[in-house]
């Protein structure tokens, strides 16, 4: 079969002859018909993130599914599906304390196992769930990373009427952008550098946007707030610079969320008393617990909306050509999806 494997940092090879996998006795084999490229995929290619090479990438897939294994119950041949990447054990102390985020011995898709980006994939049937059949599979990929997005809403608990900050308007940032304004939060105040981003951004939710590259973030902020900064900041581009930023935004008492993915080992630097004197609670978002039937939920009912985030549509072998787009960031790119 077809697939893109990353063999090492920068090096991706194309092959036509890859063995097609077959399915355990608890395994789904799916062809995948569409597969986003996901700012996790860029990482892995620049090294900013470690995975388990060689390795198939892509994580962000939805296909059919081809065969199933002996002990498959719930899946049959045929049904269309998307596959949570993160296959947590389900024996481990955090497995059994329903944080299976932290799980000591995942096998992620496209990270440590083969994931999407090849015409044929396995994933576990308990990470397998059933999308409709009106659900365009380019739709459906969308189910990882709006899985993400709702858990970062979930640990952002935004009170209805509180005033939310988010930094990044890219993929990730207009998804929870959506679901920002799905919470009743009175003022959203979305930052990048790019003002057609942000145009974006204010026909999809955002009541206030904020160029950086043109403007006092903090002051601006403190504008828009009377005085005060605002009750949740959400950082969505993975920049310890934006992270630091993100206590001269956030009013005081209020909520500062870490979603945006740095690569491993940058340091930042904060000031512990501000911390305290300021009461400033400070979260993670990591990756989707238990939030994929909630983001297959929002795909179907619309209330989420991504088709207008699919800006370039790419085969397998052209996986190169959407990295350097992620590098050169030309105005009017948002997100690729692979169509192996």
């Amino acid at each position: 079969m077809k697939a893109a494997v990353l063999e090492g940092v920068k090096k991706i090879s194309f092959t036509g002859d890859y063995k097609k996998p077959e399915p355990g006795d608890d395994e789904v084999l799916i062809k995948v018909e569409a597969c986003g490229l996901c700012g996790t995929d860029f990482k892995l290619y620049k090294g900013d993130y470690s995975g388990k090479l060689p390795v198939i990438l892509g994580h962000e897939y939805a296909g059919t599914v081809e065969k199933v294994g002996a002990k498959v119950k719930e899946i049959k041949p045929g049904d269309r599906v998307v596959a949570d990447p993160n296959e947590s054990c389900g024996a481990c102390g955090y497995c059994r304390s329903a944080q299976s985020t932290f799980c000591s011995d995942m096998a992620a898709y496209g990270v440590l196992s083969d994931g999407g980006f090849a015409e044929y994939t396995i994933a576990n049937q308990k990470g397998a769930y059933k999308i409709p059949g009106s659900l365009k599979s380019e739709i459906a990929a969308f189910a990882e990373p709006v899985a993400c997005a709702v858990h970062c809403i979930d640990r952002a608990d935004i009170k209805i009427g509180q005033s939310v900050a988010i930094i990044g308007a890219g993929p990730m940032g207009q998804l929870i952008l959506q679901m920002v304004k799905n919470t009743g939060a009175s003022k959203i105040i979305h930052i990048d550098r790019h003002d057609w981003k942000l145009n974006v951004a204010k026909k999809y939710g955002a009541d206030e946007v904020i160029n950086a590259a043109k403007a006092d973030v903090p002051v601006k902020v403190k504008e828009l707030t009377n005085g005060m900064g605002a009750d949740v900041v959400i950082e969505a581009i993975g920049s310890a610079g934006t992270f630091e930023q993100s206590f001269a935004l956030v009013k005081r008492g209020g909520r500062i969320v870490l979603f945006g993915f740095c690569p491993e080992g940058q340091e930042a630097t904060v000031v512990p008393f501000n911390i305290l004197s300021q009461e400033l609670s400070i979260v993670g978002a990591w990756v989707n617990p238990y939030t994929f039937p909630r983001a297959i939920e929002l795909l179907s009912s619309g209330r989420v909306e991504v088709g207008h985030l699919i800006t370039d549509r790419l085969k397998v072998d052209e996986i190169e050509k959407g990295i350097k787009l992620m590098y050169d960031r030309p105005e009017g790119f948002m997100k690729a999806v692979i169509f192996p």
